[in-house]
């Protein structure tokens, strides 16, 4: 044998005693592991949706969607941390409101139309969110401010 398979040799040797290792050292490591193993799909919420894979439930779509593909990704005017996605029914008769912060609920918003043409959604409320498509992105305001707008990046 030459110098180089005598070295491959060495070397699968030496890699097959560092890989078995100590008996107890594994028996430890599988338990640990045992500990914290979660299975994909166990996470199901009342709807059936699985959020492990990024699914949630639309109320207006009556689906779990992944908001990322059925949705329009806004930001917030004052914020970059803030997000909110725009999720329309099939019919286009009202939209969703995904808010990212925590403890912030869902809105559900009903089209109506607006006396110069096109169409806004809200609620008949003084304090109600607004969606509109304006220049071709969409936009949310409150009491007449800019709120959110759509993401120009993920179009």
């Amino acid at each position: 044998m030459n110098v180089r398979g005598i070295s491959m040799c060495l070397l699968c040797a030496g890699a097959l005693f560092v890989a078995c290792g100590s008996k107890s050292g594994k028996k430890v490591e599988v338990t640990e592991q045992a500990d914290t193993v979660h299975v994909l799909g166990s996470d199901k919420d009342k709807h059936s949706c699985i959020a492990s894979a990024g699914y949630t439930w639309s109320e207006v779509r009556k689906d779990c969607i992944r908001l990322w593909e059925k949705g329009v990704r806004m930001n917030a005017v004052d914020d970059a941390g803030k997000t909110l996605f725009l999720v329309f029914s099939p019919d286009s008769a009202q939209v969703e409101l995904f808010f990212s912060e925590e403890g912030v609920s869902n809105e559900i918003l009903d089209r109506r139309g607006l006396p110069a043409g096109g169409y806004a959604w809200n609620v008949e409320d003084d304090d109600t969110k607004n969606v509109r498509l304006e220049d071709g992105k969409w936009t949310v305001t409150q009491r007449g401010k800019l709120i959110y707008q759509e993401d120009a990046a993920a179009k």
